[in-house]
């Protein structure tokens, strides 16, 4: 079995939650200025990255709605390089859906202090998780993707998974993740399984037609 690369976990990890965080001001925490709300949002958001194949559904679905022809070029470019194939990182199938453990590579992250995970406790009793970075968290990324210039795909890609997202929450993004067949009905503990063949007929299809 391969052994498990928890630094490139926790890399991609990281360029989620930058990329994906938004403005915060608390006195309380004066090094850290952006935050990036939601665990379950974070795992969704990662399945994406994880599933070139899943992701590019979605995009096909969203061109279906809007006809952008950018979405098929983009799609088209997934497939030629074989992202499906070469990018996959396998996700488990758990009781809510493709779920990982993120302790490992939020200790990692925290304990360079690039990452500040927090829980906060609403008035109902239930727990809500986000993680907090600041300029140097910025800064470190940089320094990183300049060292590996390779690693700029990561950053790319996560701007594309957050365009998709479109501002939406760890539950609605389940959802959608929830509708593909193959991701619903897998068992819990078996790996999520592709769908490559199925979306590039769509995209395919969908070709012909423009």
């Amino acid at each position: 079995m391969e052994e498990r690369d928890y630094r490139r976990d926790a890399l991609r990890i990281f360029f989620i939650i930058l990329t994906g965080s938004s403005e915060f001001k608390d006195p309380s925490y004066p090094e850290h200025d952006r935050v990036f709300a939601g665990e379950s949002r974070l795992q969704a958001l990662d399945f994406w990255v994880r599933y070139p194949d899943y992701l590019a559904d979605e995009m096909l679905s969203q061109y279906e709605q809007g006809h952008d022809v950018s979405l098929l070029a983009q799609v088209r470019e997934i497939f030629e390089n074989e992202e499906p194939s070469l990018r996959k990182i396998p996700m488990l199938r758990r009781y809510f859906g493709a779920y990982e453990p993120l302790d490992t590579s939020l200790g990692i992250l925290k304990s360079r202090g690039l990452v500040m995970p927090r829980t906060r406790k609403a008035m109902d009793g239930k727990s809500s998780h986000d993680f907090l970075t600041g300029a140097l968290s910025r800064r470190k990324l940089d320094e990183i993707v300049s060292a590996f210039p390779t690693l700029e795909w990561y950053r790319a890609r996560t701007d594309l998974v957050l365009n998709v997202a479109n501002g939406r929450g760890g539950f609605d993004l389940k959802k959608r993740q929830h509708a593909q067949k193959e991701y619903h009905e897998a068992q819990t503990g078996d790996l999520i399984p592709t769908i490559a063949e199925r979306v590039l007929k769509r995209l395919e299809a969908l070709e012909e037609l423009v």
